[in-house]
């Protein structure tokens, strides 16, 4: 089979386009033609050895396609199945090797598609799908009076988070930018957009100086500690990564006076320890994607062998929302 392997991390030069052996599935694994592989900037962390994976290894953590074999123990998969497939459960030893036309998932990991399914638009929706649904509804308990505030809206993971929260319906979302000139998705999503340079004194003016119910943020930096500060009594605040590359300090002495709470997902460390959710989260997720509930703008789709191309505009900020690679 086709396969993009990183032997030594680096640059995009190191992702080597090579022949595997097509892999067999293990106890409760499942393998996956693959139609479709979904790129994040998470795989060009993987690829620079920024988040460091044994090598070799094949990027890629989110992908769809027909099931090819099923392992031992596995119940609820049968052959030629359309499914979607999450291999970001690296507490379960290695995984991820989306970018390949044989990919290998655990069973907890992946959701069985009705025929006809829009494979390309669920597999670049798949993993930010799955973060957002545990962030909103198992982390924050997203209520419909709350006030959410996303860091990030321009991204794939802040726009899919803010989609989500709008259908729930939460009471207002706000979308944090960093520039002007940023894109955002459709409008209907998000009650109010606002720059991240301007975000201290927007969340007063749109909550009242009451402050924001459910605070998430993949962002990090000193929009991080604006945003904790923002919360009003009882808020959550949801960390689902650094993009800004800055951790900075946060007191506890606020969050016991501001009576508010820290929270962090991590899903890659701890989706084996918790697959009833990880299963939940991705059926849902798929299920009002398919159904039109959750509109989720179409990717890019490009083949496999422009997958440097792809990580090359992640890295310079200039890739659309969502990329996807075709393996068929």
């Amino acid at each position: 089979m086709r396969a993009v392997v990183v032997t030594t991390p680096g640059s995009t030069d190191s992702l080597e386009l090579v022949e595997l052996a097509i892999p067999a599935p293990g106890p409760g694994e499942l393998t996956i033609d693959v139609e479709y592989a979904g790129v994040g900037f998470v795989d060009t962390l993987f690829r620079s050895g920024a988040l460091a994976l044994p090598t070799p290894f094949t990027p890629g953590i989110e992908v769809t396609g027909r099931v090819r074999e099923v392992g031992p123990d596995v119940t609820g998969f049968e052959p030629r199945q359309l499914v979607a497939a999450l291999l970001n459960d690296f507490g379960r030893g290695m995984r991820a090797g989306g970018y390949a036309e044989v990919a290998t998932a655990h069973s907890t990991m992946a959701a069985v598609l009705p025929e006809g399914a829009d494979l390309a638009r669920i597999a670049g929706a798949a993993i930010n799908g799955v973060t957002a649904w545990i962030a909103l509804h198992d982390l924050a308990r997203l209520g419909v009076h709350d006030d959410v505030l996303v860091l990030g809206a321009s991204g794939g993971l802040g726009g899919i988070t803010g989609r989500l929260a709008a259908i729930r319906p939460a009471h207002r979302v706000i979308g944090v930018i960093g520039r002007p000139t940023a894109h955002v998705s459709e409008a209907a999503t998000w009650t109010d957009v606002v720059l991240a340079a301007e975000l201290d004194t927007a969340v007063d003016e749109l909550t009242g100086g009451r402050g924001v119910d459910v605070v998430i943020d993949p962002v990090g930096g000193d929009q991080r500690t604006i945003a904790f500060a923002k919360l009003a009594p009882f808020g959550r605040h949801i960390v689902l990564g650094n993009a800004s590359g800055h951790d900075p300090a946060l007191s506890g002495d606020a969050a016991w006076h501001g009576t508010r709470l820290l929270q962090g997902l991590s899903l890659g460390a701890v989706a084996h320890l918790v697959p009833q959710q990880v299963g939940a989260a991705l059926s849902a997720v798929v299920d009002l994607i398919h159904r039109g509930v959750l509109v989720e703008p179409a990717p890019s789709v490009l083949p496999l062998e422009r997958v440097a191309e792809v990580h090359q505009a992640l890295e310079d900020r200039t890739a659309p929302a969502k990329t996807v690679l075709a393996l068929r």
